[in-house]
């Protein structure tokens, strides 16, 4: 799309992100049908779509999802073979929706010229994985400042502890995981409805130690020396499962062997309750090596850790999804934020704290 109607689309998310989870047509207001704009092109809607990544694919841009749920909701109310659309999250496969042309975003944009740019005032809770700490604080921050009156309030833990939380009933309006699993356990505690989740991000592995390097570690295979002292985060956390993954792969490489996985096994003296607890203790010296995501390695502490990368074949490229909470106090807050996660300045924000845009790698399913 030129960059003309991108401005066009940037203005219309602005003005329709407010009441994109209550639309009400207007015929059923009372008021008489308007004729709709035809639509550029008809898209049937497919298994593991969402808005926000139907309108990456024909708008050029992830935000512009309001568009498609606007336009689409116009061309229901002339013929139900297009999808009346009541929550921006839950599409259905097979649903017919209407991708706009450049002149009905333009139509658009005159007919919501009235609606207030503003989200209602909210205090949203958000649920994030440990390792999302830093770069979802400065995203928060963001936020606040493009939706003044929104404020986010962040409980950052392992995800395996907010999936327990959420299970529990804590009150909450997004849930972000570094993993797919604990995603699945708030979606079969009736916390999130299965299919509004969606990969906003990727992380990999490292190896991380002391910046003094005791043990002199320069090579993975120094991780079976013995002696040494290997912290791990818990095999329930993300983190923790993705080291074992990375141990089982070099048993089976010719390089490795499962001598190796076996003596690194024997090195482990604790395992930690997220990827955090992991970072801190080889900080402080407590341990002579840990592994950690790729972007737990910020700026903050490279005068404190040293890191051998670890590489791609055997690795793990974590996905981490994200949803709004189903009985969430601010759903249209909630929607709001997990559309911003996938901007372009959110993903750029991730990406200078060591993260994976999510459109420059595939991600494993765990």
């Amino acid at each position: 799309m030129h960059n003309s109607n991108l401005k066009i689309l940037g203005g219309i998310v602005a003005l329709l992100i407010l009441g994109l989870m209550q639309w009400i047509p207007s015929t059923a207001l009372g008021a008489p049908p308007t004729q709709a704009a035809p639509c550029a092109e008809n898209y049937t809607v497919q298994a593991d779509d969402w808005l926000s990544k139907i309108a990456d694919k024909f708008l050029g841009d992830a935000q512009a999802y309001p568009v498609i749920f606007e336009a689409t909701n116009q061309q229901h109310t002339a013929d139900n073979a297009f999808a009346l659309i009541e929550n921006a999250n839950l599409i259905e496969v097979g649903w017919q929706l209407c991708i706009p042309s450049s002149e009905q975003a333009e139509l658009l944009l005159t007919q919501t010229s009235t609606a207030s740019a503003a989200l209602e005032p909210a205090d949203l809770t958000l649920f994030a994985a440990a390792s999302l700490t830093e770069a979802f604080t400065e995203i928060g921050q963001n936020f606040e400042v493009a939706y003044p009156g929104v404020t986010v309030t962040f409980n950052f833990a392992g995800s395996q502890q907010l999936a327990q939380q959420l299970g529990q009933g804590a009150p909450a309006d997004v849930f972000a995981s570094a993993n797919n699993t604990q995603m699945d356990v708030a979606i079969e505690a009736g916390r999130v409805i299965s299919g509004t989740q969606q990969t906003f991000v990727y992380n990999r592995l490292t190896v991380i130690y002391p910046i003094d390097n005791p043990m002199r570690l320069n090579q993975l295979e120094d991780l079976a020396n013995p002696d040494l002292h290997l912290i791990l985060a818990a095999t329930e956390v993300p983190v923790g499962r993705y080291s074992l993954e990375f141990l089982d792969k070099a048993a089976d490489d010719v390089a490795f062997g499962t001598p190796f996985k076996d003596q690194v096994l024997n090195n482990i003296v604790s395992y930690e309750p997220n990827v955090k607890v992991v970072l801190t203790k080889i900080a402080l010296g407590e341990g002579d090596a840990g592994i950690v995501y790729s972007s737990d390695v910020t700026p903050d502490v490279a005068d404190q850790v040293g890191h051998i990368e670890i590489p791609d074949a055997l690795n793990t490229i974590a996905a981490y999804p994200i949803a709004a909470i189903s009985d969430s106090r601010y759903p249209t807050q909630a929607a709001a934020f997990t559309a911003y996660i996938l901007s372009p300045e959110a993903q750029a924000v991730l990406a200078r704290y060591g993260f994976i845009a999510r459109m420059e790698s595939k991600a494993s399913t765990p």
